[in-house]
């Protein structure tokens, strides 16, 4: 962190620390003795096919996958793939990104230029309308933007569509997702995503606005909800 001049903010070094520590140590602590007792499982596959890793049937789904908002993991935590030994090169990191839903570092955004969508890709009016607006927006990466955010959409799609086989009826959805703007185009994920339900047949969806997000005064944080076959 970095501060404009030392009277600018008041770190508080008068303040017992070890003490405000022990008591937030102490207050985790309380909450975490609360968990219900259970096992958990962590497994490696792709979210677009998630029957080919996991069996069902589920009755509760809670995730926040990125958002459209081209920000790439991959590149915010190369140091750490490296020293873990996830990653050996740079290549490595971009063929990563690649795989991932939203990914854009290195070979992932020079391959967007020459994507083109599937054919099952899923036919939304809104989303057409925002993928032309920003590829016609006068930018020199207009296109290459219009294709990260049509390739990230079609992503969900098949993540959607292959989640059903895994959810048993009446099973809980809550996607924590959040809106994004590109020149001045707002994709609004939150309704594409309610879009995207409501055709596979999911019911009782809401977006619940969750918080104002730290950058644009347009951007929200949502809570996506619907619920499988109910009954």
């Amino acid at each position: 962190m970095s501060f404009k001049d030392d009277g600018q903010f008041d770190i508080g070094f008068d303040v017992d620390m070890a003490y405000v520590f022990t008591e937030d140590v102490r207050f985790v602590l309380s909450g975490a003795s609360e968990n219900p007792i259970g096992e958990g499982y962590v497994v490696l596959g792709d979210s677009r096919n998630p029957a080919e890793v996991v069996e069902g049937m589920f009755d509760l789904v809670v995730t926040s996958p990125p958002y459209a908002n081209r920000m790439s993991y991959i590149r915010e935590l190369r140091p750490y793939m490296y020293w873990l030994g996830f990653l050996i090169n740079g290549r490595d990191a971009g063929e990563l990104d690649w795989t991932a839903i939203g990914g854009t570092w290195g070979i992932a955004t020079s391959r967007l230029t020459d994507w083109k969508r599937p054919t099952d890709y899923f036919k939304s009016t809104n989303l057409s309308a925002a993928l032309d607006k920003i590829a016609q927006a006068g930018n020199k990466n207009g296109a290459v933007l219009a294709n990260y955010v049509a390739k990230y959409f079609d992503d969900m799609w098949s993540h959607f569509l292959r989640l059903t086989p895994v959810l048993d009826r009446g099973a809980e959805l809550h996607y924590i997702v959040g809106n994004s703007t590109f020149y001045g185009t707002l994709v609004s994920t939150e309704l594409l995503y309610a879009e995207m339900l409501a055709a596979l047949g999911f019911s009782e969806i809401e977006c619940r606005a969750i918080r104002k997000r730290n950058s644009k005064k347009e951007l929200v944080e949502f809570d996506v909800v619907a619920r499988w076959k109910n009954g």
